[in-house]
C-alpha cells in the first residue's frame, strides 16, 4: 500500500493537467488528472489482491492453531538407523525414525492394510534415494519425507510430520486430533484434472490395479489430457488378491477408489466393455460397450493391462454345472454360496490361488481335496522339501492331497457330482475349482510381437517392440528381468501395479526403465504367512534352508551359482522385506558365505542397518 500511495503520487505530479471527475476508491475521495498512465484500475486490484492475501493467511494461522506441539523423547531415546513407536498422552501414536541424524516422524500403521510398520524396515535409503519405511508383510513402501508411496500395493500414503530437536529433546507437530486420540489420515499426492487446453488420449486397456496405478501416476505427474479406462468388468478397480482369501466378501469393501474418485480427477471409466481389436497402425481401439454397441476411440499412447483368463480343463464333463474358476467377485460369491459345512469341494491345481481357496473352504467346514500334477504342494517354485511341509500342513487341517494326478473327466448328469483322475480313482465332489493358471487377454492386438504364452513384449521401459505408442502392464507384460535380461511375465499383484506407475511415466516420455524386485505373499489357513520375493531360476540350483521347516518357520533361499535369486519365508517377517531392500542395493550374501554359516537372517537384519548408518553417497 505505502509503494501503490508513492507511485500515485509520482504519476499525478508528473501527468499532463485535465480534469477528471471526483472518483472514489480505496484510499478516499480525490481528484486525479486525466493522464496516460492511469494508476486507479491497478490500485483497486492491488488492493483486492492485499486483502485476499490477508485472509489466506489468516486462513493459513487458522490451520496452524489446529496443531500442537508434542514431545516425543530425548535424542538418546532413538537408536540411529532404527524406528520407535511413541505413545502419545491422548492415545493415539506416532512412529519416530533416525537416519543419519535426521528425525522423521509417520503415522505408526501401513495404508495398506493397516500392519503396524514398527515390524517392517525403516531404511535411510541407498544411491540417492529417499528415507523410506517398508511394511513388514507386503513390501509397501513409503517416503519418509513426504509419506508418498514409493512402491508395493497401497494406494494411499501415510501420515507426516514436521519436527524438530531442541536441547536434546524430539519435539513433533501433529493435529491436535491426533493429540488428543484420532486417527491419522491418510495421503495421496496432488493430482491434476483434465484441461480442455490437452487435447490428448491415453486409453487403459483393463480395470485392474495396473490401470488403477498408470491413471492416478498421470493425473500426479501433472497430465491434463484425457484418460479413458475400457475395462470388461461391471465393477470399478478392486483387491483381486482377497478373492482367494475371504470368498464372501462383497466387492463394496474391495474396491481401491470409490466412485467419487474418478470424477473427481476426470479418469473415464467405461465398464462392461470388450475390447475387439486394437489397431496400433491407425492408433484406435474398438470395443462392444455394455450395451452392446459398436464403440472405438482414438488414442494417443494406450496402455494394454488386461490381465489375464483361468485356464480352463478340456476334458469331459467340463460344461456340468458347479464347475468354477476364480476371477471375479461374482466367481467368489457362486463359490461361497455352495460351500457349506460338509459339502464335498475338490480343488484342482497346486497353485497358490488354489492352496488359497482350499484353505478358505476349509475354515469354512468343507470336506476340500486339492489335485495337483506336482507331488507336493508349490514343488516348481519352492522345492520338494519346502511343499512336503506345506503337504503336511494339509494334512493337519484336514485337507486331502493328491499329487501327481491329473483329472481324466467331470462326472454328473446337470451338475458335477465326480472326478475322475486318470488311475481311475472316483472323488465324489458337490463343486469343483479350477485353479491351472491363467492365459493373457491380447487376442485383440494387431501387430505387435507376442511371445509363447501370448504376452506382449516389452522393452525395460515397458514399450512394446516396434510400436512407441503402446506400453503393456501386469499379466500381459513379457518384460527383460534387470538381473539376467531374461524376459520373464510374472503374475504378482505386487508387480502389476508398479508396472502401471513405470508405464505411466514412459507414456510421458520419462524414460523409466522398470526394475522393480518381485515381492509376493500368501495366507494359508489363519497362522501361515508366506512371502516370497526375487525371481528363482526355472531349474532349482541349490535350495538352502534356515530355521524349523517342521514347524512351519523358517527361511528359504534360491541360489543360482553364487548368487541368491529368490527368497522365500513362512512365519518369520521382516525377513523377506529385508532381503528386498538387499536385493535392490545388491548387497546380499553369497551363496558361500551362507554355505560356511556365516550369514542367517540376524546378520541380513544387521547388514542392512550398517548400509542405513554409511554416509550418503
Amino acid at each position: 500500500r505505502r509503494w501503490l500511495a508513492r507511485a500515485v503520487a509520482r504519476g499525478t505530479a508528473a501527468a499532463p493537467r485535465g480534469v477528471l471527475p471526483r472518483a472514489s476508491w480505496s484510499g478516499g475521495a480525490v481528484d486525479v488528472p486525466v493522464e496516460r498512465w492511469d494508476f486507479r484500475p491497478l490500485a483497486v486490484m492491488l488492493t483486492a489482491v492485499v486483502s485476499f492475501t490477508q485472509q489466506k493467511q489468516t486462513s493459513q494461522s487458522s490451520r496452524c492453531s489446529s496443531t500442537q506441539r508434542v514431545s516425543l523423547g530425548k535424542v538418546s531415546d532413538f537408536e540411529e538407523a532404527g524406528m520407535k513407536e511413541v505413545k502419545l498422552d491422548g492415545g493415539s501414536a506416532v512412529l519416530v525414525h533416525r537416519h543419519q541424524g535426521q528425525f522423521y516422524v509417520t503415522s505408526p500403521a501401513c495404508s495398506h492394510y493397516g500392519a503396524p510398520l514398527r515390524k517392517g524396515v525403516s531404511s535411510a535409503g541407498g544411491r540417492q534415494s529417499a528415507p523410506t519405511v517398508t511394511c513388514p508383510l507386503h513390501d509397501a513402501c513409503f517416503d519418509l519425507r513426504t509419506g508418498q508411496v514409493v512402491r508395493g500395493p497401497s494406494v494411499d500414503g501415510i501420515a507426516v510430520y514436521p519436527s524438530e530437536v531442541k536441547d536434546g529433546e524430539v519435539f513433533a507437530l501433529v493435529p491436535s486430533e491426533i493429540a488428543t486420540g484420532g486417527k491419522h489420515q491418510k495421503v495421496l499426492k496432488a493430482m491434476s484434472k483434465r484441461r480442455s487446453s490437452d487435447a490428448r488420449c491415453f486409453v487403459l486397456l483393463g480395470g485392474g490395479c495396473a490401470s488403477l496405478a498408470a491413471a492416478e501416476t498421470l493425473r500426479q505427474e501433472d497430465f491434463a489430457g484425457r484418460i479413458v479406462m475400457v475395462t470388461k468388468e461391471s465393477h470399478l478397480p478392486y483387491d483381486r488378491v482377497q478373492l482367494s482369501k475371504a470368498l464372501d466378501k462383497p466387492v463394496e469393501k474391495l474396491l481401491l477408489r470409490p466412485e467419487s474418485f474418478y470424477k473427481d480427477y476426470d479418469i473415464e471409466v467405461v465398464q462392461g466393455a470388450t475390447v475387439t481389436k486394437l489397431n496400433t497402425k491407425d492408433q484406435i481401439v474398438s470395443y462392444t460397450s455394455q450395451a452392446d454397441q459398436p464403440e472405438s476411440l482414438k488414442y494417443d499412447k494406450v496402455l494394454v493391462a488386461t490381465g489375464g483368463s483361468p485356464r480352463k480343463l478340456f476334458v469331459p464333463g467340463s460344461d456340468l454345472r458347479n464347475i468354477f474358476t476364480l476371477r471375479t467377485p461374482e466367481d467368489a460369491a457362486q463359490i461361497s454360496a455352495l460351500a457349506q459345512k460338509g459339502q464335498k469341494m475338490i480343488v484342482v491345481g497346486g497353485s497358490f490361488i488354489g492352496m488359497e481357496v482350499a484353505s478358505s473352504l476349509a475354515k469354512k467346514g468343507c470336506d476340500v481335496a486339492v489335485i495337483a500334477m506336482e507331488t507336493v504342494p508349490f514343488e516348481r517354485v519352492l522345492g520338494k522339501k519346502v511343499g512336503a511341509s506345506f503337504a503336511r500342513k494339509l494334512q493337519k487341517e484336514g485337507v486331502e492331497w493328491f499329487g501327481t494326478s491329473s483329472v481324466r473327466l467331470f462326472r454328473g448328469n446337470d451338475a458335477v457330482n465326480g472326478v475322475e483322475l486318470e488311475d481311475g480313482e472316483v472323488l465324489p465332489a458337490d463343486a469343483v475349482v479350477v485353479g491351472a493358471g491363467v492365459l493373457p487377454n491380447t487376442r485383440f492386438v494387431e501387430g505387435l510381437s507376442l511371445d509363447k504364452n501370448g504376452a506382449i513384449i516389452v522393452n525395460p521401459f515397458l514399450q512394446a517392440e516396434n510400436c512407441e505408442n503402446l506400453f503393456a502392464a501386469g499379466d500381459v507384460c513379457a518384460y527383460p528381468a534387470v538381473k539376467t535380461g531374461q524376459r520373464v511375465r510374472i503374475e504378482h499383484w505386487d508387480v502389476a501395479m508398479q508396472q502401471g506407475r513405470v508405464a505411466a511415466n514412459n507414456m510421458l516420455g520419462k524414460f523409466t526403465p522398470f526394475t522393480t524386485t518381485p515381492f509376493f505373499w500368501s495366507g494359508l489357513f489363519g497362522n501361515l504367512n508366506l512371502r516370497f520375493v526375487g525371481h528363482a531360476p526355472e531349474a532349482l540350483d541349490r535350495v538352502i534352508i534356515e530355521g524349523d521347516v517342521s514347524n512351519m518357520e523358517f527361511i528359504s533361499y534360491y541360489t543360482e551359482d553364487d548368487e541368491i535369486r529368490a527368497v522365500a519365508t513362512v512365519n518369520r517377517d521382516p525377513i523377506a522385506v529385508v532381503c528386498a531392500e538387499l536385493m535392490r542395493r545388491g548387497r546380499m550374501p553369497s551363496v558361500s558365505e551362507l554355505m560356511l554359516g556365516t550369514v542367517n537372517a540376524e546378520v541380513l537384519t544387521q547388514r542392512l542397518r550398517d548400509l542405513s548408518q554409511m554416509p550418503a553417497a
